[in-house]
């Protein structure tokens, strides 16, 4: 009786020590779940790469992690996800640590709309043209001829703004809007202002200006006036 209480002792004592050495196999270590698979996972400077797939989820482990102290997670390269980085604690126990990560997608990027270019034919040849009233070009200063302006990279799908001032001139004002990957011609001819003792000259001008364009090259967009002619009318006397 004696010697079979002997033996059981030892038999639980054994394994006794077998729980503890598993115990001690499994702690001070964190067990990490990727979601989706792919891309690199690092425990402070220690990497690995997934072995998961974009449609599925990963697992990555760190063993003899020290008790004690802050981790850092770090997960990059998931194709169409962003980066994660995040922090954990191992306390003194060294209790083993599992951790599920959601990968975040890339936010989409909007679609740019694209750029153009406006080209500004000014009759007579002098004053300034401005865009948004910001970029401005000056004329030659030549009356009886015509100037041209352009401006590149203008975005698309939005509406600008161009102004002409000359002195002797009635100021130019008109929104616009153009197409992307054409250059956009706007014609814009000068109105005199009206001399002391005359009538003002009524000029009428469309409310929107929209070019007409030939894609890669030139497009043109004429501003039309109207005259108003005299006729005059000779009598003629006759001698009975």
């Amino acid at each position: 009786m004696h010697y079979k209480s002997l033996i059981g002792g030892t038999v639980l004592f054994l394994a006794v020590l077998m729980l503890a050495a598993t115990g001690s196999a499994e702690t001070n270590t964190i067990q990490l779940f990727v979601h989706p698979g792919s891309g690199t996972v690092c425990l402070d400077n220690s990497c690995q790469v997934n072995q998961g797939t974009l449609s599925g989820y990963s697992s990555t482990r760190f063993s003899g992690v020290a008790s004690g102290q802050d981790h850092t997670i770090k997960v990059y390269d998931t194709d169409g996800y962003q980066d994660y980085t995040d922090t954990v604690y191992m306390d003194l126990s060294g209790h083993p640590m599992t951790f599920s990560i959601f990968l975040e997608p890339v936010p989409a990027q909007p679609v740019s709309p694209g750029t153009g270019t406006i080209q500004v034919t000014v009759s007579p040849g002098l004053g300034q043209v401005c865009l948004d009233n910001r970029e401005c070009e000056s004329g030659t200063g030549d009356v009886s001829t015509f100037w041209s302006v352009q401006f590149s990279d203008v975005p698309a799908d939005s509406v600008h703004t161009i102004s002409v001032t000359a002195d002797g001139y009635e100021p130019y004002s008109q929104q616009v809007t153009i197409q992307a990957d054409q250059r956009n011609d706007f014609d814009v001819s000068l109105q005199p202002l009206a001399q002391a003792g005359q009538p003002a000259e009524v000029t009428t001008e469309p409310a929107a200006l929209a070019p007409t364009t030939r894609a890669g090259l030139d497009g043109s967009v004429a501003l039309v006036a109207a005259g108003i002619g005299d006729v005059v009318f000779l009598g003629v006397n006759r001698r009975k």
